[in-house]
């Protein structure tokens, strides 16, 4: 078994978890206008550093280019794929604006929140979708054993250097503490 998409996709279940939990903060803020700031930041700090540098990181830094040597194009799916992350990025960016300004009194930026999160949450499940069902099974057909294995290695060392030793763990800390609270 590849162990290189493999951790990509054990790290798309906490992504996912942590979807299911912004989709319950949205939906009760569309039922009662109930919105926790405090959980909302924790959750666009684990998408900018536990998605973007770190799994995105991963993929645009090794993988990807990984891929494009075994043969396959970037014009392709590997294209779809960062247009995706920019778009993604673009919608963090936009939910983290729009939580300044509703933390800073601007109560109308909440909807603009959970817009934003809501996009972004569909995007990104279509994203893993293609990713696992698609794009990875693509690579892991070309990769030797040996260059999985040097995938799997320079993706241990790029979490080490971009995120810092611990983090990794404060993020799973911070998926079971929502889960519960979230009662998912």
């Amino acid at each position: 078994m590849p162990k290189a998409t493999q951790q990509l996709k054990d790290e798309h279940e906490g992504i996912k978890l942590m979807f299911r939990i912004l989709d319950k903060i949205c939906k009760r803020h569309r039922a009662n206008g109930e919105l926790n700031t405090d959980h909302l930041f924790d959750i666009i700090e684990f998408f900018k550093i536990f998605v973007d540098k770190c799994h995105h990181g991963k993929e645009e830094d090794l993988l990807f280019p990984a891929m494009e040597q075994a043969g396959i194009p970037r014009q392709g799916p590997i294209g779809v794929m960062l247009a995706e992350h920019e778009k993604g990025r673009g919608y963090v960016k936009a939910i983290n604006a729009a939580l300044e300004k509703f933390k800073a009194g601007d109560k109308s930026a909440a909807d603009e929140i959970t817009d934003n999160a809501e996009g972004y949450m569909g995007l990104m499940l279509s994203h893993i979708d293609k990713e696992n069902n698609i794009l990875y099974p693509m690579g892991d057909q070309r990769f030797s054993k040996e260059k999985d294995e040097e995938l799997f290695e320079g993706f241990e060392k790029l979490e080490e250097e971009r995120i810092g030793a611990g983090k990794h763990e404060e993020f799973h800390k911070l998926l079971h503490n929502l889960k519960e609270i979230y009662k998912i």
